[in-house]
């Protein structure tokens, strides 16, 4: 027996593991008396829940957990992201359970925990303390990963995920990040940045002496049920959790959560103060406001309680969010960070060295201090796990030596991007245009090649560049290239001179075309995209297809159906691992593309894991269709994994985020809806007049040009309106949008003449929210307007949809598509008179070279 632990309920089930499936069973007949339910959030089992049952083959990850300080949990990570918390009650019976799940051997659990449950050993083998100090990850999601690898979860209240105070700054009206006045000393505990408030501690520690409780510094923890609740309670479930907590009403007024210089007050200077954040006070502006318009009671002074009262710096809840972001990962606290992670996870967390640091809680907060099992006496066990659950619980120490520095920030090469010095750009245009195979419709630059598509999409010619960036050619050029060989040097170009005849040596040299029959009206930019794999997947074909295209011979590998009229726009997510594709048939349907030379397992596919179940295809199924179940495995693009609907007109563009779990769409009729990835089902509709384009950014943003206002707005993935700018005076049209790898800018492509049929429909006014959701439009947005120039490129601050830079092109150079490398260090760019260029910074090239050089690099070319 297992019981399933979340924020909102707890259920009872029965374990199975079979070869296939891990199947949990709801049991009815238990009760709470023969479960430990005293750390439950909430008692209740709802009738809603049912039986739940996953394939083995979802599962990516599994950590041990504890519960009530027992290492009796398992919480499983799948591959869609979702995960669940389950506690077996006894360590013996979680052993059991996961050696049943091991012995499966899922094949997509990653292999570390395969090796070991141990999360030191964990965060050894993932080198994910080496890639946070190359700067390879954030330190938001370099302190997920330690809090989930300390036994954190957003599934255990009494052990939610911990996050620093960052900013010690609440008055002024101005931020200053670069003041290190303005940011809180990281290296000391809370309850030690009060000089006088920490003699008095330090006077508890060493005049208390108990013959059973050891010794410590604060009778608060920094992290509890209470902390959480605190800072999230205007927001479900949290909102009914407190009520919960507090027998059935909400704490007086007075006590909650209202006013962050406040709260920070009473951090620094209350004897029984001492809690740290909780991660949503990085990215989440709703937990500052009253969404639900909860009445919450009534100060002292007759005030009522509703938003949080922030400070003179941030314009909004929208603003506090970004800047507080801002600051966690700006390079003094990238500095400091370690210091703080030695308390919380590290060294500094047990022992003399925890005393030194002023930095000893409670002895029942720690690991191993106590052993509920072996109390015999119920109500003392009782208690025993009151205490536990309530009172706050310290994470598993996750090392034993102070954690390593992280690198100086002017020492990573990877970060010195183009949106970070755009002034020291230069353009270097490629040679012999006519073998670039351009005006291109989209393009795609790896560190070996470029793939260049042109503007005859479905029947699109394909160019495999290559070329070889930060390597200087001895001509002023930082960077080698190579064209792409043509069509008439292949088999295939023989066999179509045989039919055309003679060719002149111009026309000697078009690229392998791709077979497709194109549907009428669609903007082929639209519907043509490129993986990391470098295949071409098209849409717009007549046969309402997609296509994938090898690039070197536009050779058809595979071709996938599912809507029912022709695909108008497509898109890919990052990673190249989902596909999103729109129709006239007013669909969204996702797809799952699989890397070249992915095998695939015999067992049938899983089904999305919506309840209700989500139609996997807008046509019916016959039974004929399960005898191609294995036929269907074999194939690169997989689906339709889920058919999102909810348009009523032609769907003009979309967008896929895994990391957010979120697809964004839009059409005339509709304006912008967003999907569940994971389930299929619609969140939100964010009511715009016109967006003629969406995309979305890896930090949360999701951006709408509309062309016939010449508007460009962002929203949160909660539909919540950021900034909204008008690009007048402006000419022209918006022709290409590309989001730069970190989520923080745009660069936006324009060309003379647009690229969007605009139509009027009698919509709604711009960014209106429904009724139900009239709250959530908490940033209080002005529109800027800005002069933009055509054609240009345009460097766009996501945040404030400011444009900070612009590359401006000469008449006729009209941009057709932009294409960024990986590291964002190298744009390349293709504009309507044929020409193909890249922008990017020689000096930073240099650096590369020599740093590349001191690393043994021989410099090996391209092909002699």
């Amino acid at each position: 027996p297992s019981v399933r632990k979340s924020l909102s309920n707890k259920l009872f089930r029965t374990e199975g593991v079979t070869s296939k499936r891990i199947n949990f069973i709801i049991d009815e007949h238990a009760s709470d008396s023969n479960v430990d339910d005293h750390a439950s959030t909430s008692g209740q089992c709802y009738q809603q829940d049912k039986d739940r049952s996953w394939l083995i083959s979802s599962l990516h990850q599994i950590y041990s957990r504890r519960y009530l300080l027992r290492r009796s949990a398992l919480e499983l990570f799948m591959v869609d992201r979702s995960n669940f918390f389950f506690d077996f009650g006894d360590m013996e019976a979680r052993k059991n359970a996961y050696r049943a799940i091991i012995h499966t051997k899922p094949p997509n659990l990653n292999d570390i925990f395969l090796a070991t449950q141990r999360a030191e050993q964990i965060l050894k083998r993932t080198q994910l303390m080496e890639r946070w100090a190359n700067w390879e990850i954030s330190n938001f999601e370099y302190l997920m990963e330690l809090n989930t690898l300390s036994g954190r979860s957003y599934n255990d209240i009494t052990q939610y995920p911990v996050f620093p105070w960052i900013i010690a700054d609440y008055q002024s009206k101005v931020l200053n990040l670069d003041d290190p006045s303005a940011f809180r000393d990281l290296s000391k505990p809370v309850g030690a940045l009060n000089p006088e408030r920490l003699k008095k501690f330090q006077e508890r520690y060493s005049t208390f002496e108990d013959p059973i409780i050891p010794k410590f510094h604060y009778g608060s923890h920094y992290s509890s049920a209470g902390t959480v609740l605190y800072y999230l309670f205007r927001m479900e479930p949290f909102t009914t959790l407190s009520i919960q907590l507090q027998g059935g009403k909400f704490d007086h007024a007075d006590r909650m959560f209202s006013d962050l210089s406040g709260t920070w007050d009473s951090v620094v200077e209350d004897m029984s103060d001492v809690k740290e954040l909780v991660p949503e006070m990085f990215y989440l502006p709703e937990v500052f406001t009253n969404i639900n318009s909860i009445d919450f009671g009534t100060t002292q002074l007759g005030g009522k309680l509703d938003s949080v009262e922030l400070p003179p710096w941030a314009e909004n809840p929208v603003d506090f969010v970004h800047k507080h972001r801002k600051a966690l990962e700006s390079e003094h606290v990238s500095t400091h960070l370690h210091h703080w992670i030695d308390l919380i996870f590290g060294y500094k967390q047990r022992g003399k060295d925890a005393v030194m640091a002023n930095n000893v809680f409670f002895y029942i907060t720690y690991e191993g201090t106590v052993d509920i099992d072996k109390i015999a006496d119920p109500v003392q066990r009782r208690a025993m796990q009151d205490q536990i659950a309530y009172f706050g619980q310290t994470p598993s120490q996750l090392l034993t030596v102070p954690h390593m520095k992280r690198k100086s920030l002017r020492d990573v090469l990877q970060l010195q991007t183009i949106f970070r010095n755009p002034s020291e750009l230069k353009s270097y245009v490629l040679p012999n245009p006519e073998r670039c195979n351009v005006p291109a419709s989209t393009m795609l630059v790896s560190n070996d090649s470029i793939v260049v598509v042109d503007i005859n999409v479905p029947a699109a010619h394909v160019a495999l560049h290559q070329w070889q960036p930060n390597t200087p050619d001895g001509q002023g050029t930082p960077f080698l290239f190579h064209h792409g060989r043509n069509a008439a040097s292949s088999t295939s170009g023989a066999f179509m001179r045989m039919f055309k005849g003679s060719t002149s040596s111009g026309e000697d040299y078009e690229f392998p075309r791709a077979i497709g029959f194109a549907a009428s009206a669609i903007r082929s930019s639209a519907i043509v995209a490129v993986t990391c794999d470098k295949d071409i997947i098209t849409g717009g074909h007549a046969d309402c297809s997609v296509k994938l295209i090898s690039p070197d011979g536009a050779r058809t590998i595979e071709s996938a159906s599912g809507h029912l009229a022709p695909v108008t726009c497509l898109a890919l997510s990052p990673d190249s691992n989902y596909l999103v594709t729109g129709s006239r048939d007013t669909t969204v349907i996702l797809w799952r593309i699989h890397q070249a030379g992915f095998i695939h397992k015999k067992n049938p596919p899983e089904p999305p894991p919506a309840t209700p179940r989500t139609p996997r295809s807008p046509l019916p199924t016959s039974p004929s269709s399960m005898s191609n179940l294995l036929e269907t495995r074999k194939c690169r693009i997989e689906g339709p994994m889920h058919v999102l609907r909810g348009h009523l007109g032609e769907v003009i563009s979309c967008a896929v985020g895994p990391d957010l779990g979120l697809v964004v769409s839009s059409s005339n009729m509709s304006g912008v809806l967003l999907h569940s990835l994971r389930t299929g089902r619609l969140i939100k509709k964010i009511h715009v007049a016109e967006a003629h384009a969406v995309s979305l950014s890896s930090q949360g943003i999701i951006l709408v040009w509309s062309e016939s206002k010449k508007r460009l707005s962002s929203f949160t993935v909660n539909g919540v309106p950021i900034a909204t700018s008008v690009l007048s005076p402006f000419s022209g049209g918006v022709s290409c949008i590309e989001i730069s790898m970190d989520g923080h800018f745009a660069l936006i492509g324009t060309c003379s003449s647009s690229n969007y049929k605009c139509e009027d429909n009698t919509e709604v006014a711009d960014h209106e929210p429904n009724k139900s959701s009239r709250k959530v439009d908490i940033s209080e947005q002005t529109e800027i307007r800005q002069s933009v120039n055509v054609p240009s490129i345009c460097f766009v601050d996501l945040h404030k949809l400011k444009v900070f830079h612009t590359l401006e092109l000469g008449k006729g150079q009209d941009i057709t598509a932009i294409a960024l490398n990986k590291e964002n260090t190298n744009l390349l760019v293709s504009t309507a008179d044929k020409g193909l260029m890249v922008f990017t910074d020689p000096a930073l090239s240099l650096k590369v070279v020599d740093q590349m050089l001191r690393l043994g690099w021989e410099g090996d070319g391209l092909l002699q």
